[in-house]
């Protein structure tokens, strides 16, 4: 019975220790937040600045239906993911929605934009396309915080995705931009350099 508990003990260690292995990078955090809050300021400059005029509804502009696919394919995906790691052997694994703001995945585009592995054709391609990538995941909490005070101007939901209601458009816009995001994230894990062993 006790080589039997140790046992167990030495094979549920390293699931531990790779648990307590994640890291937020704290610049990756602040960044985001950051720029989630410049996008909050650029909202309400836009929303100081709106016109008094309402613009009349535009039928078929909302594009609810296919903001519903949307979310019923990544809440599928979602699922599918969790069910995955919860079936693995052994627990879990890390979570891979931390992953992408993890001080693992920030040292990892570190060393891609120094050119780690030296300069290359095949380099300068990764890291141009970690640059491009970047942007992208960088744009989604600017647009996510841009929408929270413009979006109460009625002429930026009346013909928006998920409009005419702020809930209808804020729901779509940030359904695009947490997609749009992870996939970005999951395009920058294939690209970015390894850390070494």
């Amino acid at each position: 019975m006790t080589t039997t508990a140790r046992v167990e003990r030495d094979d549920h260690t390293p699931l531990r220790s790779e648990r307590r292995r994640f890291r937020l990078s704290r610049f990756t955090a602040v960044a985001l937040a950051a720029l989630f809050g410049l996008g909050i300021a650029k909202g309400a400059a836009e929303y100081a600045q709106r016109s008094a005029t309402v613009q009349a509804q535009v039928a078929g502009t909302n594009a609810i239906a296919v903001h519903l696919v949307i979310a019923v394919v990544a809440a599928a995906f979602v699922v599918a993911v969790q069910v995955r790691r919860s079936r693995q052997p052994g627990g879990r694994s890390p979570s891979p929605w931390a992953a992408p703001f993890s001080a693992r995945a920030a040292a990892r585009l570190g060393r891609t934009l120094r050119f780690a592995d030296g300069w290359s054709f095949k380099n300068a391609a990764r890291a141009l396309a970690a640059v491009l990538l970047a942007l992208v995941v960088a744009y989604a909490p600017a647009r996510m915080g841009a929408q929270v005070i413009d979006g109460l101007d009625p002429n930026n939901t009346v013909n928006a995705w998920g409009g005419p209601s702020y809930p209808g458009a804020m729901l779509a816009h940030y359904l695009d931009a947490l997609v749009g995001c992870y996939a970005a994230c999951f395009l920058l894990g294939r690209v970015l350099l390894p850390l070494p062993d």
